[in-house]
């Protein structure tokens, strides 16, 4: 029997929602009442008192027997009721304590049980942001990491296509392990870029120093730097290993797998090296063409160019156009991803002074993205296709809300181009797919997720739920664990994503209402959910075991979250058997948490 809500704590106004987990507990009635006190401060039960300790000093065993004693108002500060409710998880006793908002450190207590401790106070979520920029500096590759490892792969790497030298020493690992994907990489620019833009001051006047964000971004992007060709082409990845020895799936037919790239591979280059370089053990350099990195990296130079000095923001601004151009010979083959990254990507060019007059291709591929999107009235709408033909919807494990993010930044630059009837247009999609998407799907469960994604045919229906979208499509909370891949990944990076969305959304297209969606999903990660576990590693007072598979523990993280069972009810893994899929330290879920709390500061 658990009380979870979040370990953080909330904002004075934030949405604050208890909830009492007791499976099994049918005995319990309809009702129970809960009691808001100080911090450590427990209540009176009735209990035998033992001789020999004091009423400041009682018996320090058993501290939750007995029913507790009417208590002096001066004692509780607020008192509430958890109600019985039967939802598709199961029975559930929840309350809502939003009316209270006063500042403080606080418990909630009731007969069976008491919550962990939290707070209420202003700046609350700045404390994801620092604790992103602690795994983020923790992730450092190429250089020693003091209480984390010593300095490492200074031998990075060879190319895959001969085997040649290249030198790819620095960057950041992603997860984990050692890997170093550019796809989940390069968007910890856009986090530093954010932070700085919004909360640099308040950093520094913190004692963080004012120029460590940007030491932190050229850490990151001399890596970068060393992973664009002279073509232009920019390489996809370090170590992210082969298609093992004897399988019958392929890089070209199955590296691929809900817009999520990486998913299949071997781990043979996810290990120490020697730091010699040409020993012998130097790992591979992948320089396989990916129109989603090759994108990213265009806009994140770009991005980077608007903060860095001068010779730096030139030799940014050459790059953002070299893989540009390479980008706009080589082309890719429309999946709603890329088109997304590909809009991005030429809406940050339109800042930079290199940028064409032209804006003929950044109009076309946004149009063609917004005919993605399904705007019928039968049930759930405001959700993209993955293609025109409809055949499938578009579902990301890492990049959920890319095309609403990509639309979202068209309209906040619509001064950059000249098509107000576009930029209304993006306003209306993005609206719609929060609200005739997320936000209608989010009631169907008793904490307010966000859907993982829709399916116009939905596989092995008959192994697994999906819920009625409407119009023949299924929806799910969480991935379907039976599927082609036999993968099943966490959500925490949906959820994220989708939290950074609704919060940004809610200033740029003043839209305050989408707020308390987001803090919910942030508060299901940080405590309030079905297992009361904080699922970031340095926040909250009960986690899960983390899978970090060379490091055994850094010293902040976030995992991957819950994966769905077949009835699409939440299951994260409590034991220290530790299997990947839901306790992996993963950086793409942080990178969206901490720029969530920075718009959630406006």
């Amino acid at each position: 029997m658990r009380l979870s809500l979040s370990h953080l704590g909330y904002l004075p106004n934030s949405p604050k929602t208890l909830t009492l987990l007791a499976e099994g507990a049918e005995d319990l009635p309809d009702t129970l009442p809960f009691f808001l006190r100080q911090n450590c401060l427990r209540l009176p039960r009735q209990t035998p008192r033992l001789t020999g300790f004091s009423e400041r000093f009682p018996a320090p065993y058993d501290l939750m027997k007995g029913r507790l004693e009417p208590v002096p108002s001066s004692a509780v500060f607020y008192k509430g009721e958890l109600r019985r409710t039967d939802t598709r998880w199961g029975r559930l006793w929840q309350a809502d304590f939003s009316n209270f908002t006063t500042p403080g450190s606080y418990q909630i207590e009731t007969d069976s049980q008491i919550s962990p401790p939290f707070a209420i106070r202003e700046r609350l979520y700045d404390r994801i942001i620092l604790g992103y920029l602690t795994f983020l500096k923790a992730q450092r590759c190429g250089c020693a990491i003091f209480g984390v490892h010593a300095a490492c792969h200074l031998d990075d790497g060879i190319l895959d296509v001969d085997g040649s030298p290249h030198d790819a020493t620095g960057g950041w690992h992603d997860a984990g392990d050692f890997r170093k994907w550019l796809a989940f990489t390069l968007p910890h620019i856009e986090a530093l870029l954010s932070i700085r833009e919004h909360c640099e001051e308040d950093l520094r006047r913190g004692g963080y120093a004012s120029d460590a964000l940007l030491e932190e971004l050229r850490w990151g992007n001399r890596f970068f730097h060393h992973m664009i060709a002279a073509s232009g082409q920019v390489h996809e990845d370090v170590a992210g290993g082969r298609a093992p020895a004897g399988s019958k799936l392929s890089y070209e037919h199955d590296w691929w797998f809900e817009n999520h790239p990486g998913c299949f591979g071997d781990a043979s280059d996810n290990r120490w090296t020697d730091n010699i370089a040409r020993s012998g053990d130097e790992r591979t350099i992948r320089t396989t063409y990916n129109p989603l990195v090759q994108w990213s990296f265009v806009q994140m130079q770009a991005r980077a160019a608007l903060h860095l000095p001068a010779n730096e923001a030139r030799e940014c601004a050459a790059m953002a156009k070299r893989a540009a151009d390479y980008g706009t010979r080589r082309g890719h083959d429309g999946r709603t991803l890329f088109l997304a990254a590909e809009l991005r990507a030429r809406l940050e060019m339109r800042i930079l002074h290199e940028a064409a007059d032209d804006s003929g291709p950044l109009l076309a591929v946004a149009q063609r993205l917004l005919d993605r999107q399904v705007m019928h009235r039968d049930g759930l709408a405001g959700f993209f296709l993955e293609e025109e033909t409809a055949k499938d919807a578009f579902r990301s494990i890492a990049f959920a809300a890319d095309p609403a993010f990509a639309l979202l930044r068209l309209w906040e630059l619509r001064s950059r181009f000249d098509s107000d009837a576009l930029a209304e247009q993006a306003r209306t999609a993005v609206i719609e797919y929060v609200e005739r998407y997320l936000l209608a799907d989010s009631t169907s469960n008793p904490f307010s997720l966000t859907p993982y994604g829709v399916y116009p045919n939905p596989p092995h229906p008959e192994r697994q739920l999906f819920r009625d979208a409407g119009a023949g499509y299924g929806i799910r909370t969480f991935m379907h664990p039976f599927n082609a891949q036999g993968i099943v990944h966490g959500t925490s990076s949906v959820l994220m994503a989708h939290a950074h969305l609704l919060a940004r959304g809610a200033v740029l297209l003043d839209r305050p209402q989408w707020r308390p969606a987001a803090e919910r999903l942030l508060h299901w990660c940080l405590g309030h959910n079905m297992c009361n576990h904080s699922l970031f590693t340095g926040i909250g007072y009960r986690q899960p075991v983390g899978y970090s598979f060379r490091v055994p523990q850094l010293p902040e993280a976030m995992v991957v979250g819950f994966i769905g069972r077949p009835d699409d009810t939440p299951y994260l893994e409590e034991s220290t058997a530790i299997e990947w899929n839901t306790l992996e330290y993963w950086s793409v879920p942080y990178q969206q948490a901490a720029q969530a709390a920075v718009w959630l500061r406006r």
